[in-house]
């Protein structure tokens, strides 16, 4: 059986390789984002924290790079939608709007900040890398994309 780890950075490298390539079709592109989020974020919550590690960053993609992720991102069939801040807040917020490309460009941001951790031989500090960004950002915009792309596609009577 495949380590926690290793599922993940398959996983993990399966949307970076997607956010690399071109667009197929708008039904194809919606089922394979809805696909790769939800076992990114599955994937991530199976691993294990093993600590801080040494005191290092991965190196970001640039800004043009996620910029070209981003345009990517815009064949998807609808680029905005509804969401809150805090969800549980039913009542004491106004709603705000959440963009498509920005939730994919800054997950694939973050994973490759990770691989360039981890394809140098720095796991722990990878692991700590992509839980923490996990944590703190890139789930925030699976589980916001994740909804939105689910929600059209029921919409849409696209069979998942």
């Amino acid at each position: 059986m495949e380590s926690p780890l290793k599922n993940f950075a398959e996983v993990a490298r399966k949307f970076c390789a997607w956010a690399e390539t071109q667009p197929v079709s708008t039904e194809n592109e919606v089922k394979t984002a809805i696909e790769l989020l939800a076992n990114l974020s599955s994937a991530i919550l199976a691993t294990s924290n093993l600590g801080f590690g040494e005191d290092l960053e991965g190196e970001r993609i640039s800004d043009e790079e996620w910029r070209v992720t981003y345009n990517r991102f815009g064949f998807l069939p609808f680029n905005y939608y509804s969401t809150f801040f805090n969800p549980a807040n039913v009542g004491k917020e106004e709603p705000v709007i959440g963009d498509l490309a920005d939730d994919l460009a800054d997950i694939y941001r973050d994973l490759k900040a990770g691989f360039w951790l981890y394809d140098r031989g720095h796991v722990k500090e990878a692991v700590w890398e992509w839980r923490q960004s996990f944590q703190t950002h890139w789930g925030r915009h699976a589980t916001g994309a994740l909804y939105a792309l689910h929600a059209w596609s029921t919409n849409e009577s696209i069979q998942l």
